[in-house]
Parts: structure tokens; C-alpha cells; sequence
């Protein structure tokens, strides 16, 4: 996946600091679709699935998620877009199953967090998470799609609304 001038564009002109919202947005600037589903955020044209990380360091992941996916939901891509203080920075992209791979986790692994979770004291809290920290040093192992080039002088603007990046 190599990203367009207009994706690049549009993408600095996010600004993903603070809580959610911000799928909408990326969508637009990725031209994909936003589609809120269990394992994915946004799909294109051709009908490939995207999930989207937002994050300016370690990215926090639930295993059981993992555990409840079948072979064809691991092929789908996600796309972690690093930023500081809001500001794309970077954008790393892999799927689930390099992903689960890379924190380690087995099929083995997977089933018996699946098992874990039924258990009384999982069941009777339908609301229980775990969750497993994805370091940036292993987000930084996927593929890198995008970067900033901070020799280039720009001027930064923050759109919240797609409305707002249209013009562009």
C-alpha cells in the first residue's frame, strides 16, 4: 500500500489528539468507507478491510478479540497512524495474523484465552477485558507507509469534520 499526495494531504490535517471520533475523519482522508464492525473500521472500494490504531506510543490490544477470529478475519490489514500531540507523524501497516504473531500469541495461546473467558467470573462480567501492550518498538516493525519529512516547511492546519477537509 503506497499512500497518494491527496491521502498524505489530508492526513496532515487531522488532528487525532483526544478521545475517538476520529475513524470518520481518517476515512476520508484514506478514501475508504467507514464501517464500524467488530474487527474492522473502514473498508474500500474493492471491498479490503482496514483497521485503524490511533496512538503516540504503545497500543493497548485485547487478546480475546484475537481469539474469536477466524483465519479470513486475520488477513485484514490494520493501520496504526502514530502521532504527536495529535500531528500524523508516522503510519506503520500489517494485518491481525502478523500482528498476533508478533505479540507472541499461539494458537494454542488464543484458545485457552478463549476458555478463560468461559468462566463463570468472565460470563457473569460480560464487560471484562484484558488487555496487552503492543510496544512501539514492534508497531515500528511493520511496515512503515508514511512519515513525516520535517526538512519541508509547511503550515498546519486541524480540520475536525470531513466537511472541513473537502476543499482540499
Amino acid at each position: 500500500m503506497i499512500l497518494t499526495e491527496k491521502q498524505k494531504r489530508r492526513l496532515n490535517k487531522i488532528n487525532l489528539k483526544g478521545k475517538g471520533g476520529k475513524d470518520s475523519l481518517l476515512a476520508f482522508a484514506m478514501y475508504h468507507n467507514r464501517k464500524s464492525a467488530r474487527f474492522f473500521d473502514a473498508i474500500c472500494k474493492d471491498g479490503e478491510k482496514f483497521e485503524y490504531k490511533k496512538q503516540e506510543s504503545s497500543q493497548f490490544l485485547d487478546p480475546y478479540k484475537f481469539s474469536q477470529m477466524t483465519a479470513k478475519d486475520k488477513k485484514i490489514k490494520i493501520i496504526f497512524f502514530m502521532h504527536k500531540d495529535g500531528v500524523v507523524e508516522e503510519v506503520y501497516l500489517t494485518t491481525y495474523k502478523t500482528l498476533i504473531e508478533t505479540m507472541g500469541y499461539t494458537d494454542n495461546d488464543l484458545k485457552a484465552i478463549a476458555r478463560l473467558y468461559k468462566r463463570d467470573c468472565f460470563k457473569n462480567r460480560p464487560n471484562t477485558q484484558i488487555k496487552a501492550e503492543l510496544k512501539y518498538e514492534e508497531i515500528k516493525t511493520f511496515q512503515k507507509i508514511y512519515w513525516q519529512n520535517f526538512k519541508t516547511c509547511y503550515i498546519k492546519f486541524t480540520f475536525k469534520t470531513t466537511e472541513d477537509i473537502w476543499m482540499t
